[in-house]
């Protein structure tokens, strides 16, 4: 995962699976700096590219959200 520190991707899937309702990016930002992760919109960007690729989560016009995992 290459420009992504570790633990970002498991911290940004830990926000999206807590919720039950798409999140927008900057909800997603504020929620990761509450936690103690501060990354930029251009990292979040990232990682939620990295996701999409590996089918974690969905990302649509209502926002991101978390795939159920794979049974």
């Amino acid at each position: 995962m290459d420009g992504i520190p570790p633990g970002s991707a498991d911290a940004v899937l830990a926000i999206l699976r807590s919720q039950s309702m798409p999140m927008r990016r900057r909800k997603i930002l504020a929620e990761l700096e509450a936690r103690g992760h501060r990354i930029s919109l251009a990292g979040l960007n990232r990682i939620l590219e990295h996701c999409t690729r590996n089918q974690l989560i969905s990302d649509g016009p209502e926002g991101v959200r978390a795939k159920p995992p794979a049974a």
